[in-house]
């Protein structure tokens, strides 16, 4: 790695609604570095990547590209500049195929300015073959698996052969044969002299990947050093401002009776005839690899796709009509794996999307909602979650950090008080210290008598959390493995089943 100083940030200032965000930033990236920029969600990493990325600008400071004053006005003059950017959340046109999506800055045209589809699609082919998108140059995007997307993005910005790249998140959806192929690929980018900044709240990632890591804190950079010098437990005081003794929190819970079956759960080819059991006060994690059926197995138990067939048992009554509003009415919630599209309101103001769940308790005669409950309910939720946002009835769901965006998320059904709480991925693009705070408000639920059924492809975090997990390979159940039984050979062993 060279010492060479390719891009220079100093003094950046940044504020929005009145509060400052980033407080004098200093940082300095080296020519075939990769550095990691970690903090927890709100400290300021996506707002210092979006002014050097030009889809913000700064208030004050300086910076430099190459020696030269770098001041992007625009994304655009940032990609002219030689800046690539994958954002956390997707940049993606759902309606159009994936040839239109890789090259859609650059359209080849021929007379008239019409589109040249054949050799759109043919150089389409040729980047799908070599990132093995597993994809048509044809498919429209909204047909793709969530992995496949953000393999699409990422292929997207390769394309642009930057000298500097910013990963934000970048496996979140990724399986972890995708994982490890982005890594060899970010990889051969450092041999091949390419800077690259990487965010990301998977510490171990971090140390496997990074040559230096930089920690923000509250808008401050509290230090960058070389990743030798460092350890995960001193990152995380650095980031958080305390220890955390415990990634994963203890309660003493009971378990009672049995409050949820679904039997020979049916839908599409995806769920092929899966039964579960689920008792009060117990957290049962749901693991399989990507294409297993987790997702859709969940959503088809909250209605939102229809079943096939199969039928629920809750409470010990068979439920009639499973869609989502009869499963809100039961006491059931469910939070999905797409916050932007299906989890939030994103143009609506922090407090409506709190409080979305909850109308209809809020509401006096003819209707009216009760402003003052309303608000009441919406700040605790701001308390316990710790979400960081500058005025909830003013700033808006789509300009919070995307594990503040969770939060919001998480802490909208937990206004309902759910008997039972279908999480799918609930802590994806969330920071250590918010993880743990997630994990003690599902134990406490847990403890209270509620249920949780927690979907997630981080098997450590459901091996810390549940009390058992159910292993889903090719749209069935294939095993149920108990605490005492855990070890990440075992689970992985049966989530292998079946897959070719």
């Amino acid at each position: 790695m060279s010492q060479q100083v390719i891009l220079r940030m100093r003094n950046i200032n940044k504020g929005f609604f009145g509060a400052q965000v980033l407080h004098d930033i200093n940082l300095e990236l080296r020519k075939g570095e990769i550095l990691g920029l970690v903090g927890e969600n709100g400290a300021g990493k996506s707002t210092l990547m979006n002014i050097l990325g030009g889809v913000i600008p700064k208030d004050s400071g300086e910076m430099e590209l190459d020696g030269k004053t770098y001041e992007p006005a625009s994304p655009k003059m940032a990609q002219n500049a030689g800046i690539a950017f994958i954002h956390q959340e997707l940049n993606l046109f759902s309606n159009l195929t994936v040839a239109e999506n890789m090259f859609i800055d650059e359209l080849p045209t021929g007379t008239l300015h019409s589109v040249k589809y054949k050799e759109m699609n043919r150089k389409a082919r040729e980047f799908i073959e070599k990132f093995e998108l597993h994809a048509n140059p044809n498919t429209k995007v909204e047909a793709l698996p969530m992995g496949t997307r953000q393999m699409l993005e990422i292929a997207k910005a390769l394309l642009k052969n930057a000298g500097v790249m910013i990963f934000d998140e970048p496996t979140t959806s990724l399986s972890q044969r995708e994982k490890e192929k982005l890594f060899n690929i970010i990889r051969q980018l450092k041999e091949n002299g390419v800077s690259i900044i990487y965010i990301s709240h998977i510490l171990e990632d971090i140390f496997y990947l990074c040559d230096r890591i930089s920690i923000l804190r509250d808008g401050h950079v509290i230090g960058t050093e070389e990743k030798a010098g460092l350890d995960k437990s001193k990152v995380i005081k650095m980031m958080v401002g305390r220890e955390i003794s415990q990634v994963y929190p203890y309660v003493q819970k009971n378990t009672g009776e049995v409050v949820f079956e679904a039997r020979g759960i049916k839908q599409g080819k995806a769920v092929k005839g899966v039964s579960v059991v689920l008792r009060a006060g117990e957290i049962v994690g749901l693991f399989g690899l990507m294409g297993a059926g987790r997702t859709e197995f969940v959503r088809t138990l909250f209605g939102v796709d229809r079943m096939d067939e199969g039928e629920i048992i809750f409470n010990g009554r068979k439920l009639k009509h499973i869609n989502p509003k009869s499963c809100i009415k039961h006491g059931i919630a469910f939070i999905t794996e797409d916050r932007r599209q299906e989890g939030l309101l994103m143009p609506k103001p922090v407090k409506d999307n709190l409080v979305l769940a909850t109308f209809d308790k809020m509401k006096k005669a003819l209707g009216v909602v009760r402003k003052k409950n309303e608000n009441e309910a919406a700040d605790i939720a701001i308390e316990e979650l710790r979400i960081k946002v500058h005025n909830k009835n003013v700033q808006l769901a789509k300009n919070l950090s995307g594990g503040n965006q969770q939060k919001v998320v998480i802490g909208k059904w937990l206004m309902r008080k759910p008997k039972l709480f279908i999480m799918d991925e609930p802590t994806r693009g969330v920071d250590v210290g918010a993880k743990y705070e997630i994990y003690s408000i599902i134990n406490s639920m847990a403890q209270a008598g509620s249920t949780i059924l927690f979907v997630s492809s981080e098997m450590e975090e459901l091996m810390g959390v549940c009390d058992r997990i159910l292993v889903m390979s090719n749209g069935s159940i294939v095993a149920e493995v108990p605490k005492t039984d855990y070890s990440q050979e075992t689970i992985i062993s049966y989530a292998l089943q079946g897959v070719r």
